[in-house]
């Protein structure tokens, strides 16, 4: 009995190395979000705990904005009119949002002037060197601040 319980705590501990997972939004909420505005650039961050590597789904947009505050009311009107919904009440540096047609997923849409991409911790020093050249690429474009970036993730234990 003793062997067993050993044996059983030592599986449960190592699951989520010996069981390793990925967790990411639906390909079809992706696609929907494309709709917000005109697609600049796509991407996706990468990062790995406990086993687990969470991949976040990553657009910029230009939604015709005159200036940040203006692109982040004209994106959050049209994530509104598809049936997404603020926590609490929007805020210039980053606004998390929910839908009941998505409830496995959030999303979070932030002016490109404050964005900063999370970094992978060395899981791809690659994707994160290629976003770090396209956030500059793209940061250096957005003369008047009419950029915007979302970001999908899928909730916890989904």
């Amino acid at each position: 009995m003793l062997a067993f319980t050993i044996v059983a705590s030592l599986v449960t501990g190592c699951r989520s190395w010996v069981f390793p997972a990925t967790s990411r939004v639906a390909p079809e909420l992706v696609a929907d979000l494309r709709g917000t505005g005109r697609v600049l650039a796509a991407t996706t961050t990468e990062w790995s705990w406990d086993g687990t590597t969470d991949v976040t789904d990553v657009l910029v947009l230009d939604v015709g904005g005159s200036s940040s505050r203006d692109a982040l009311d004209r994106a959050l009107g049209t994530l509104r009119a598809r049936g997404w919904k603020a926590e609490g009440s929007p805020d210039l540096w980053r606004t998390r949002l929910e839908s009941d047609k998505w409830d496995d997923a959030y999303l979070t849409v932030e002016p490109l002037t404050n964005y900063e991409a999370t970094k992978s911790e060395r899981l791809d020093e690659k994707l994160d060197t290629n976003n770090e050249a396209l956030l500059k690429r793209l940061t250096e474009q957005n003369t008047r601040g009419q950029l915007v970036v979302l970001e999908a993730r899928a909730l916890p234990d989904n």
